[in-house]
């Protein structure tokens, strides 16, 4: 179930990002007009066997006009296998991108928020994102401008809808995403004034009760499998199905 999820989001990606480029090791999806949105601009590996340096010279040659670096391994096994082999190389980050699957039977309680367009969430959505950074971050807002952006490309993609909590003033917001059958939760956020009072919560269940409305067979949402919003999530009627690995290098300092 995770690859047919996974495709989902590579259609999204063939469909938002500027350049779509094919390799023989697999797939290189970017937008040069968005070189600091790191999710803009990355590799996916669909070659077996490789080694960590292969899929660095791959990361290399498919990225190399950008800071950064972010590869992404199709296969669970051979993510796990190079897992290790990532962790100890120097600068580079290891995360797993945890696939939860709604069940059928979760409750649904979609009375705290309410939809919006993006234009009437897009300032919510700016301030989310700067927090996602330190308040030093050189290019704070050049930075939040292509994620911005980022975001439209890929809603225009997937048919975004938003929803905000709490009603009035909101301080919480999230999009489902869809194309067929399958509907994605995506882009959950809440600002740090206003955690601990439910309004995730609130934006998840409306966005699941819309992708049933929608007739959705399989509603699903990616979590950081080391951080704790996947237990929300699990608490709200998802279930792990899989795992993305995704290995990245930030840009150097200064």
């Amino acid at each position: 179930m995770r690859d047919r999820l996974l495709d989902f989001e590579l259609a999204l990606d063939r469909r938002s990002n500027e350049e779509v480029a094919e390799h023989g090791w697999g797939i290189a999806f970017l937008s040069p007009a968005l070189p600091l949105a790191w999710d803009a601009n990355w590799a996916l590996i669909e070659r077996a066997g490789m080694t960590a340096e292969e899929v660095v010279a791959a990361a290399e040659e498919s990225l190399a006009p950008y800071a950064h670096r972010a590869v992404a391994i199709r296969d669970e096994a051979e993510g796990e296998r190079l897992a290790s082999e990532f962790a100890a190389l120097t600068g580079w980050e290891v995360e797993r991108n945890l696939y939860m699957l709604l069940r059928d039977d979760a409750p649904i309680d979609p009375g705290g928020a309410r939809e919006t367009p993006l234009a009437g969430c897009e300032e919510l959505r700016r301030e989310l994102i700067r927090g996602e950074f330190p308040a030093d971050l050189p290019d704070l807002e050049a930075t939040a401008d292509q994620l911005l952006e980022m975001g439209r490309r890929t809603g225009e993609a997937g048919g975004d809808r938003w929803f905000v909590a709490p009603r009035e003033d909101p301080a919480a917001a999230c999009c489902l995403l869809s194309a067929g059958e399958i509907g994605q939760v995506e882009d959950v956020g809440t600002l740090a004034t206003a955690r601990g009072r439910g309004l995730a919560k609130a934006v998840i269940t409306a966005a699941i009760a819309a992708s049933r409305e929608a007739g959705h067979r399989h509603t699903f949402i990616v979590a950081d499998a080391d951080d704790w919003p996947r237990l929300l999530y699990g608490k709200l009627g998802f279930e792990p199905c899989g795992v993305l690995h995704v290995f990245r290098r930030p840009p150097p300092e200064g």
